[in-house]
């Protein structure tokens, strides 16, 4: 019989399984259209749909968290997000972003909960995975890149960390659906004032930014926010690192693409990274005492 704490795992699972789609999807759907513009109505088409299931009350006692959370979690790290993927090879930024666990492990340790050996092992692996699967080095690496891709594997680590603190008590509905809109409407408002064009998209497109859109971002976020309530978040946070798995898989799927060995054998290292790092063991034996 499955435990509540499996049915949360297997829920949480969900969210980078549906993140993993957006690459071939894009690239199969949307080819040439521009990223920025793609991040914003992907954000703000689930944002303003969500945003009538946010009650007025909401705003009012907790809208500087919300307008926080957004920023981290969704507004900032989009922006930095793609910002790293125009300047860098898209694998490159990917294995850099993927630095989110151990970033996360880093800032619970400032808070004074030390790592365990095992956590830092598998974080340094899978990100070590991650770039053997998607690794693409250019011959020389444009470094403000390489700080955006960075900097957005530590918007989302400090955001994910602040939201049991800041929003504990809303539901993962009402956070999700205000944190969306919040950031969709900050966006919208920035494109407008950039004056950058709407991109023109054909039927295959309108169906791929709804799928990226209401599906991948507003239900892949409700799923996250709701698990990040619920569950540890120094095992939480290595369930990202199936992300770029899922997306090797939907390119084969999706665009043909081969797979090599090497891949085969870079997953497996991902994978097992993933596993042993919700292992109990995982968790015992940490590399400082909290205090005497």
């Amino acid at each position: 019989m499955m435990t509540a704490n499996t049915s949360s795992w297997l829920m949480a699972i969900l969210a980078p399984l549906l993140w993993g789609t957006t690459y071939s999807v894009t690239q199969a759907w949307l080819p040439g259209a521009d990223p920025v513009w793609l991040a914003t109505l992907r954000i703000a088409v689930p944002g303003l749909l969500m945003l009538p299931l946010v009650p007025f009350s909401i705003w009012r006692s907790h809208g500087g968290r919300i307008l926080l959370l957004s920023t981290l979690n969704i507004g900032l790290f989009t922006v930095l997000l793609f910002a790293g993927i125009q300047r860098l090879p898209g694998g490159m930024a990917a294995t850099l972003t993927a630095s989110m666990p151990l970033q996360l492990l880093a800032f619970r340790a400032l808070l004074g909960q030390a790592p365990t050996l095992m956590q830092l092992l598998c974080a340094l692996g899978g990100m070590a995975g991650v770039g053997m699967l998607v690794w693409q080095a250019p011959a020389e690496p444009d470094w403000l890149g390489v700080a955006f891709s960075l900097l957005a594997a530590t918007s989302m680590s400090l955001g994910v960390l602040l939201v049991p603190r800041l929003a504990g008590d809303v539901r993962p509905l009402v956070l999700t659906s205000a944190q969306l809109a919040a950031a969709g409407v900050a966006l919208l408002l920035l494109m407008a004032l950039t004056g950058r064009p709407m991109p023109e998209l054909d039927t295959g497109g309108v169906l791929a930014l709804f799928w990226m859109g209401p599906v991948t971002m507003g239900l892949g976020y409700l799923i996250w926010f709701r698990s990040v309530t619920r569950l540890p978040l120094d095992k939480l946070a290595f369930l990202g690192l199936i992300n770029p798995v899922v997306a090797v898989f939907a390119g084969v799927l999706f665009m043909h693409e081969q797979i090599t060995l090497l891949q085969l054998v870079a997953i497996a290292l991902v994978l097992a990274c993933v596993l042993l790092a919700q292992h109990p063991a995982a968790s015992r034996v940490r590399l400082q005492a909290k205090s005497a």
